[in-house]
C-alpha cells in the first residue's frame, strides 16, 4: 500500500534533455530563417 505523502519520481534529467534538445531545435532554425531573410525574397 502507497501511503498518501509518497511523491511521484519525476525524472528531471529527462526534462534537462528535452529543453536542451528543444533550445537546439530553436537556434538551427532561427539560423535557417535568418539566412533565408538575408538571401532575400528571390522568386
Amino acid at each position: 500500500m502507497s501511503s498518501p505523502n509518497t511523491e511521484e519520481f519525476v525524472p528531471r534529467g529527462t526534462w534537462v534533455i528535452v529543453l536542451i534538445f528543444v533550445a537546439l531545435l530553436i537556434v538551427i532554425w532561427g539560423s535557417v530563417y535568418w539566412m533565408l531573410l538575408q538571401y532575400g525574397p528571390t522568386v
